[in-house]
């Protein structure tokens, strides 16, 4: 039970680490990793400029976070705000 602890602590740090380095205001966004399942909940914008661009860049965040170890889903369950 501990390693999965684990294991879904780093994934979330993974997560946020993956979340970082994209284009969009995740401010408003929870995080929560379950057995390799990464639910992303709340509401997400695009940062001021690339609001043209929300298509190709939540595509490569959601192709870099399939690309981590462990991560088997993503869920999104958030709302695009404009």
């Amino acid at each position: 039970m501990a390693h999965s602890k684990e294991a879904a602590k780093e994934q979330n740090r993974d997560v946020r680490a993956v979340m970082a380095r994209h284009s969009l205001d995740f401010g408003q966004v929870s995080v929560t990793v379950t057995h390799g399942v990464v639910y992303l909940y709340g509401r997400v914008r695009t940062l001021r400029g690339y609001e043209s661009q929300y298509r190709e860049i939540r595509e490569a965040f959601l192709k870099a976070l399939r690309a981590k170890s462990g991560i088997r889903e993503v869920v999104e369950q958030w709302q695009v705000i404009e």
